[in-house]
């Protein structure tokens, strides 16, 4: 080897280490600092294509729970309209209390963070209960610019790499349909009254 292509090759080197090593400094003075750092690309957790399909659904009001979406089984809990007479009755589900909603995320692995983080961005009117409309607009932030959001982020990390999920860093249908069902059929539960 020449010695302008090893001197070539060392300087290369060197600007790559300092480019490096100014990349990690900056990481760790950004993590000290209370600005909120943008997530790590290789980090950001994606819906696959029906998922999404299935999130902007519920940004319009349904609710997929157990039946077919492509390969993956899914229904729809509609909203009444078109729905019909059964699915609406459906979909007059009870809220959720707070604490039966964190039970739900604990079954799916949530850490006590997330769960009060993730029961926080659902209950919108914080009145201490989810709906069913305030869970399918907390689904629907999964989806365009605010898919990239700490919320949605927190929920579809807890999506694929929970209970249901296989931590590839894409939600599938599957996985969040399993999330839904469980809302479903815990909204549907009877409540105890005084």
């Amino acid at each position: 080897m020449s010695p302008i292509v090893s001197g070539l090759a060392s300087v290369a080197s060197m600007l790559f280490n300092a480019a490096s090593s100014s990349k990690a400094s900056a990481g760790t003075a950004r993590q000290g600092s209370d600005a909120p750092s943008a997530p790590d690309p290789s980090a950001i957790v994606t819906l696959s294509q029906d998922a999404g399909g299935l999130a902007r659904l519920a940004g319009q009001g349904v609710l997929a729970s157990s039946g077919t979406v492509g390969q993956t089984r899914v229904g729809l809990l509609g909203a009444g309209g078109a729905a019909g007479g059964a699915l609406q009755a459906l979909s007059a589900n009870k809220p959720v209390p707070k604490e039966d909603f964190q039970a739900l995320l604990t079954r799916f692995g949530a850490t006590d963070a997330q769960k009060e983080q993730l029961t926080a961005g659902f209950d919108a009117d914080k009145d201490g209960t989810i709906t069913r409309d305030e869970f399918l607009q907390g689904l629907a932030q999964t989806t365009g610019p605010q898919g990239g959001g700490e919320f949605a982020q927190s929920l579809l990390r807890l999506v694929d790499r929970g209970a249901a999920g296989n931590g590839d860093g894409t939600v599938g249908a599957g996985e969040l349909s399993a999330l839904t069902t469980a809302f479903a059929q815990l909204s549907q539960r009877p409540r105890n009254t005084l």
